[in-house]
């Protein structure tokens, strides 16, 4: 993603947006996912934590579009030098009674307090219940990483932007958020075995007819396999070869 971007010039803004934006592609999988299984279950509890699961993931959605737009807004305003500038009356003095214009400071504030909402809805969505907690895994871990980097890269930056101008008293403030959401990784994106596919049904049969050994195991197999599902019947000795 960072080719869409253009080239940084010294605004950190541009790091929390292309992590942003990454987080924000990568959490249409998981919603598709949810929803795709919701429409499958037929138990009521289990349906009900879906829905739920279902929602906070929307409500995530939601709120992380707000807050790409706010960030964009604070790069905007700074590039056109836009900050609480006020109307003028006829002697040229600042006029209150008239709206002034926002500041990219407070809105960069603004755009931080609702990203923790992002990790607590996220947090809520996968949050395990007593009947089901095998649900509160994620379905498509590989993309849920990226949403949950994402969010730790623009909290962690967002962070260093909101002490750089001393609209934050120290670093640390994000800690406790940027901890849980490596937490939270760890614990709903299960790294799954990779399946190995096993041999087809041309591969077995090949693999008898080019050999003896193989064709005997393959016989005595059968022979087993008959005997224990006909107990009554005496059992006959498979004789190598054919």
């Amino acid at each position: 993603m960072a080719d869409q971007f253009p080239v940084d010039d010294g605004d950190g803004l541009y790091a929390v947006t292309e992590a942003l934006l990454g987080a924000f592609e990568s959490l249409g999988p998981e919603h598709q996912a949810l929803t795709a299984e919701a429409k499958e279950t037929r138990a009521k509890e289990r349906l009900g934590t879906l829905r739920r699961m279902i929602q906070c993931v929307q409500d995530a959605n939601r709120t992380l579009v707000h807050v790409v737009d706010l960030v964009a807004k604070v790069y905007g305003m700074r590039a056109l030098g836009i900050s609480n500038q006020m109307a003028r009356d006829a002697d040229g003095r600042p006029y209150s009674p008239a709206l002034a214009c926002g500041g990219p400071d407070e809105m960069l504030c603004e755009a931080a307090s609702f990203l923790q909402d992002v990790v607590r809805r996220l947090g809520e969505a996968y949050e395990p219940t007593k009947k089901h907690p095998d649900l509160s895994a994620v379905r498509r871990p590989q993309e849920m990483r990226v949403v949950l980097s994402g969010l730790r890269v623009a909290l962690t930056r967002m962070c260093a932007e909101l002490v750089a101008r001393d609209l934050a008293e120290n670093a640390a403030e994000f800690d406790p958020c940027i901890a849980f959401l490596g937490e939270l990784e760890n614990r709903v994106c299960r790294r799954v075995p990779v399946q190995t596919a096993g041999p087809t049904a041309d591969d077995v049969t090949a693999a008898i007819l080019a050999s003896p050994e193989i064709a005997s195991a393959a016989a005595a197999a059968l022979a087993r396999a008959a005997a224990e599902a006909s107990p009554g019947q005496p059992r006959r000795r498979a004789v190598a070869g054919r």
